[in-house]
């Protein structure tokens, strides 16, 4: 069993390819390579931990129904475009969606919480400390406070990889697939390195 990350799918969202310079010529390519990418590196019996930003689009029952197709156990960390983010804009029938993630597959976790990986704590949240896909930092309610542990993050999209203490899972850098733990572990490492020769 191998735990992996992944966040700001933003399956059948049309405008993220030309938001984020995605090389997908429409959202049905867009969403195919997704969920082959996904597929070809996450075992069934896997652990998928999607930090927000799931999926959009009109018909957003089906757009989430499209992810049952995704192997693993999958767990969400709510970003600000999942219909059940507290963050959420026009924010409604939380429980009906709830339901339809669920029915998916999905276990609904915390919007922010401190995890383990290896020996190292570190916090989880679709937000980072700071930074955004935009050109002023947004959502600042929502953010969680950096009390100094690393954070395992999403939302900014392609504007960096890794920044300070903040390790960015996002698929706009990851290659379109879920990174593994042991990439973050060795990660976390090098920072404690670094703070070591400082």
């Amino acid at each position: 069993m191998t735990v992996w990350w992944t966040s700001d799918t933003h399956f059948s969202h049309a405008n993220i390819i030309e938001y984020c310079n995605r090389p997908f010529r429409d959202v049905q390519e867009m969403n195919e390579a997704l969920i082959e990418k996904w597929n070809s590196t996450v075992a069934a019996d896997d652990v998928v931990f999607h930090l927000g930003d799931l999926a959009l689009g009109h018909d957003i029952g089906r757009q989430i129904a499209l992810t049952a197709e995704l192997h693993g156990d999958k767990r969400l960390v709510r970003g600000n475009h999942d219909r059940i983010a507290e963050s959420f804009a026009g924010r409604r029938n939380a429980a009906g969606f709830s339901r339809m993630y669920e029915d998916a597959g999905w276990i609904i976790l915390p919007e922010q919480f401190e995890h383990s990986i290896g020996a190292h704590r570190v916090l989880v949240c679709h937000f980072p400390y700071i930074g955004d896909s935009k050109d002023h930092d947004r959502y600042l309610t929502y953010r969680p406070v950096d009390k100094g542990l690393p954070i395992i993050h999403g939302h900014v999209h392609n504007e960096f990889v890794e920044r300070g203490r903040q390790f960015n899972v996002g698929v706009d850098v990851r290659q379109y697939a879920p990174v593994g733990e042991s990439v973050i572990l060795r990660w976390l490492e090098g920072l404690i390195s670094k703070s070591e020769i400082e």
